[in-house]
Protein backbone atom coordinates (compact mmCIF):
# COMPACT_ATOMS: atom_id res chain seq x y z
CA UNK A 1 0.00 0.00 0.00
CA UNK A 2 1.43 2.94 0.16
CA UNK A 3 4.86 2.10 0.59
CA UNK A 4 8.15 1.55 2.17
CA UNK A 5 7.35 4.10 5.05
CA UNK A 6 10.88 4.38 6.15
CA UNK A 7 13.52 2.29 5.18
CA UNK A 8 17.71 2.04 6.62
CA UNK A 9 19.51 1.85 3.54
CA UNK A 10 17.81 4.43 1.16
CA UNK A 11 18.30 7.62 1.76
CA UNK A 12 14.69 8.61 1.02
CA UNK A 13 11.81 6.62 -0.58
CA UNK A 14 8.27 8.09 -2.15
CA UNK A 15 4.85 7.05 -1.95
CA UNK A 16 1.58 7.77 -3.01
CA UNK A 17 -1.36 7.97 -0.77
CA UNK A 18 -4.06 9.19 -2.90
CA UNK A 19 -6.81 6.88 -3.85
CA UNK A 20 -8.49 8.50 -7.24
CA UNK A 21 -12.24 7.87 -6.53
CA UNK A 22 -14.27 7.45 -9.31
CA UNK A 23 -17.95 9.56 -8.98
CA UNK A 24 -19.65 5.76 -9.09
CA UNK A 25 -18.24 2.69 -7.97
CA UNK A 26 -16.70 0.87 -11.02
CA UNK A 27 -19.51 -1.80 -12.35
CA UNK A 28 -18.39 -5.54 -13.46
CA UNK A 29 -16.03 -5.09 -16.43
CA UNK A 30 -15.77 -1.42 -16.71
CA UNK A 31 -12.38 -0.06 -17.02
CA UNK A 32 -10.93 3.09 -15.56
CA UNK A 33 -7.51 5.00 -16.28
CA UNK A 34 -6.50 8.06 -14.18
CA UNK A 35 -3.04 9.99 -14.49
CA UNK A 36 -2.28 12.36 -11.84
CA UNK A 37 0.29 14.93 -10.59
CA UNK A 38 0.70 14.92 -6.78
CA UNK A 39 3.26 15.70 -3.96
CA UNK A 40 4.54 12.19 -2.92
CA UNK A 41 5.39 12.01 0.40
CA UNK A 42 9.32 11.31 1.53
CA UNK A 43 10.38 8.94 3.92
CA UNK A 44 12.96 10.32 5.38
CA UNK A 45 12.68 13.57 4.59
CA UNK A 46 15.45 15.01 6.84
CA UNK A 47 17.83 13.32 4.14
CA UNK A 48 16.77 15.42 1.49
CA UNK A 49 17.47 19.29 3.17
CA UNK A 50 14.47 18.70 5.17
CA UNK A 51 11.82 18.56 2.33
CA UNK A 52 8.46 16.90 3.30
CA UNK A 53 7.14 15.98 0.06
CA UNK A 54 8.74 15.96 -4.16
CA UNK A 55 6.65 16.87 -7.05
CA UNK A 56 5.58 13.33 -8.60
CA UNK A 57 3.53 11.92 -11.33
CA UNK A 58 1.48 8.79 -11.16
CA UNK A 59 -1.12 6.20 -12.69
CA UNK A 60 -3.19 3.85 -12.14
CA UNK A 61 -5.66 1.24 -13.96
CA UNK A 62 -8.80 -0.20 -12.45
CA UNK A 63 -10.82 -3.64 -13.14
CA UNK A 64 -14.04 -3.71 -11.81
CA UNK A 65 -14.41 -7.64 -11.07
CA UNK A 66 -17.94 -7.04 -10.03
CA UNK A 67 -20.46 -3.97 -9.20
CA UNK A 68 -18.94 -4.11 -5.19
CA UNK A 69 -15.36 -5.50 -5.78
CA UNK A 70 -12.71 -4.05 -7.94
CA UNK A 71 -8.88 -3.98 -8.39
CA UNK A 72 -6.61 -0.79 -9.22
CA UNK A 73 -2.64 -1.26 -10.19
CA UNK A 74 -1.31 1.83 -9.52
CA UNK A 75 2.64 3.18 -9.96
CA UNK A 76 3.99 6.49 -9.24
CA UNK A 77 7.53 8.46 -9.78
CA UNK A 78 9.60 11.22 -8.70
CA UNK A 79 9.56 13.92 -11.29
CA UNK A 80 12.25 16.26 -9.59
CA UNK A 81 14.68 13.63 -10.17
CA UNK A 82 15.85 14.76 -6.84
CA UNK A 83 17.83 11.39 -5.95
CA UNK A 84 20.37 10.04 -8.08
CA UNK A 85 18.69 6.92 -9.38
CA UNK A 86 14.89 7.12 -10.51
CA UNK A 87 12.85 6.80 -7.05
CA UNK A 88 9.29 5.33 -7.86
CA UNK A 89 6.83 2.40 -6.81
CA UNK A 90 3.85 0.39 -7.60
CA UNK A 91 1.26 -0.95 -5.74
CA UNK A 92 -1.92 -3.28 -5.91
CA UNK A 93 -4.95 -1.58 -4.57
CA UNK A 94 -8.46 -3.44 -4.02
CA UNK A 95 -11.85 -2.01 -3.31
CA UNK A 96 -14.66 -3.25 -1.09
CA UNK A 97 -17.89 -1.22 -1.31
CA UNK A 98 -21.10 -1.29 1.12
CA UNK A 99 -23.79 0.52 -0.72
CA UNK A 100 -26.07 2.47 2.20
CA UNK A 101 -28.16 4.26 -0.53
CA UNK A 102 -28.38 5.51 -4.33
CA UNK A 103 -26.43 8.39 -3.37
CA UNK A 104 -23.99 6.73 -0.22
CA UNK A 105 -21.30 4.05 0.43
CA UNK A 106 -18.25 2.83 2.40
CA UNK A 107 -15.35 1.72 1.14
CA UNK A 108 -12.91 -0.80 2.60
CA UNK A 109 -9.57 0.05 0.78
CA UNK A 110 -6.70 -2.47 1.32
CA UNK A 111 -3.41 -1.63 -0.34
CA UNK A 112 0.27 -3.28 -0.68
CA UNK A 113 2.91 -2.32 -2.56
CA UNK A 114 6.46 -1.39 -3.13
CA UNK A 115 8.98 1.20 -3.65
CA UNK A 116 12.20 1.39 -5.62
CA UNK A 117 15.18 3.23 -5.76
CA UNK A 118 16.56 2.83 -9.49
CA UNK A 119 15.96 -1.19 -10.25
CA UNK A 120 16.13 -2.41 -6.75
CA UNK A 121 13.17 -2.73 -4.05
CA UNK A 122 14.10 -0.62 -1.61
CA UNK A 123 10.91 -1.06 0.81
CA UNK A 124 7.73 -2.82 0.91
CA UNK A 125 4.30 -1.59 2.61
CA UNK A 126 0.71 -2.82 4.09
CA UNK A 127 -2.07 -0.26 4.66
CA UNK A 128 -5.68 -0.15 4.38
CA UNK A 129 -8.52 2.72 4.66
CA UNK A 130 -12.04 3.49 5.63
CA UNK A 131 -13.39 5.67 2.90
CA UNK A 132 -16.87 7.48 3.25
CA UNK A 133 -18.07 8.50 -0.41
CA UNK A 134 -21.65 10.55 -1.37
CA UNK A 135 -22.57 11.17 -4.76
CA UNK A 136 -23.74 15.09 -4.70
CA UNK A 137 -25.62 14.80 -8.24
CA UNK A 138 -24.82 12.88 -11.23
CA UNK A 139 -21.91 15.37 -12.20
CA UNK A 140 -20.28 16.16 -8.32
CA UNK A 141 -18.98 13.57 -5.52
CA UNK A 142 -17.13 14.02 -2.17
CA UNK A 143 -15.04 11.41 -0.24
CA UNK A 144 -13.53 11.31 3.23
CA UNK A 145 -11.92 8.62 4.82
CA UNK A 146 -8.70 7.16 7.08
CA UNK A 147 -6.13 4.71 7.32
CA UNK A 148 -3.19 2.98 8.99
CA UNK A 149 0.04 2.19 7.25
CA UNK A 150 2.93 0.00 7.89
CA UNK A 151 6.24 -0.05 5.93
CA UNK A 152 9.87 -2.13 5.75
CA UNK A 153 13.09 -2.56 4.36
CA UNK A 154 13.18 -5.91 5.88
CA UNK A 155 12.11 -7.53 8.67
CA UNK A 156 15.59 -8.13 10.90
CA UNK A 157 17.56 -5.18 12.73
CA UNK A 158 20.02 -2.68 11.33
CA UNK A 159 21.94 -0.03 12.99
CA UNK A 160 21.12 3.57 12.82
CA UNK A 161 22.84 6.43 13.01
CA UNK A 162 22.89 6.67 16.46
CA UNK A 163 24.41 2.98 16.69
CA UNK A 164 20.72 1.45 18.03
CA UNK A 165 19.87 -1.63 16.65
CA UNK A 166 16.07 -1.39 15.37
CA UNK A 167 13.81 -3.11 12.90
CA UNK A 168 14.21 -0.48 9.76
CA UNK A 169 10.39 -0.02 9.48
CA UNK A 170 8.08 3.13 9.87
CA UNK A 171 3.99 3.57 10.51
CA UNK A 172 1.68 6.35 9.29
CA UNK A 173 -1.67 7.65 9.37
CA UNK A 174 -3.64 8.85 6.18
CA UNK A 175 -6.14 10.60 5.96
CA UNK A 176 -8.29 11.11 2.25
CA UNK A 177 -10.06 14.04 1.53
CA UNK A 178 -11.21 14.41 -2.46
CA UNK A 179 -13.96 15.64 -4.52
CA UNK A 180 -15.02 14.36 -8.23
CA UNK A 181 -16.37 16.45 -10.90
CA UNK A 182 -18.03 14.68 -14.09
CA UNK A 183 -17.13 16.67 -17.19
CA UNK A 184 -18.29 14.14 -19.19
CA UNK A 185 -20.15 10.79 -19.25
CA UNK A 186 -16.60 8.84 -18.87
CA UNK A 187 -14.30 11.60 -18.09
CA UNK A 188 -13.80 13.03 -14.65
CA UNK A 189 -11.47 15.88 -13.13
CA UNK A 190 -10.43 14.54 -9.34
CA UNK A 191 -8.58 16.41 -6.65
CA UNK A 192 -7.45 15.64 -3.49
CA UNK A 193 -5.76 16.68 -0.18
CA UNK A 194 -4.14 13.58 1.75
CA UNK A 195 -2.84 14.45 5.07
CA UNK A 196 -0.20 11.70 6.86
CA UNK A 197 1.42 11.37 9.78
CA UNK A 198 4.21 9.58 9.32
CA UNK A 199 6.43 7.38 12.33
CA UNK A 200 10.01 6.78 11.43
CA UNK A 201 10.73 4.11 14.41
CA UNK A 202 14.26 3.22 12.77
CA UNK A 203 15.72 6.65 13.03
CA UNK A 204 13.17 7.64 15.76
CA UNK A 205 11.38 10.94 14.22
CA UNK A 206 8.43 12.10 12.79
CA UNK A 207 6.52 14.37 10.43
CA UNK A 208 3.09 15.59 9.87
CA UNK A 209 2.86 16.35 6.06
CA UNK A 210 0.33 17.17 3.39
CA UNK A 211 0.22 15.62 -0.22
CA UNK A 212 -2.29 16.73 -2.54
CA UNK A 213 -3.50 15.60 -5.74
CA UNK A 214 -5.41 16.61 -8.99
CA UNK A 215 -5.87 14.11 -11.97
CA UNK A 216 -7.38 13.21 -14.91
CA UNK A 217 -9.73 9.96 -14.90
CA UNK A 218 -11.53 8.11 -17.71
CA UNK A 219 -14.39 5.13 -16.99
CA UNK A 220 -14.65 2.84 -20.14
CA UNK A 221 -18.20 2.13 -18.71
CA UNK A 222 -21.23 0.15 -20.69
CA UNK A 223 -22.53 3.15 -21.55
CA UNK A 224 -19.71 4.58 -24.24
CA UNK A 225 -19.00 0.81 -25.32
Amino acid sequence: MIIGLLTGCSKSLVYSPSINLTNQPIKEKEVDIQVSAELLPETRPEELQGNQTTFGLSGQLSYGFSDKFNLTVKGWGDAEGRGSLIRSGYSLNGQFIKTLSERNRIILLPRIGIALNGNDIAGYGLGASMIYQNSINQKVSWYGGSGLLWGFRYLEKDTNSENEEKLPMGFGIVGNLGIGWQISNSIRLNCEANPAYQINTFDGNSQMLLSPTIGIGYTLNKKSE
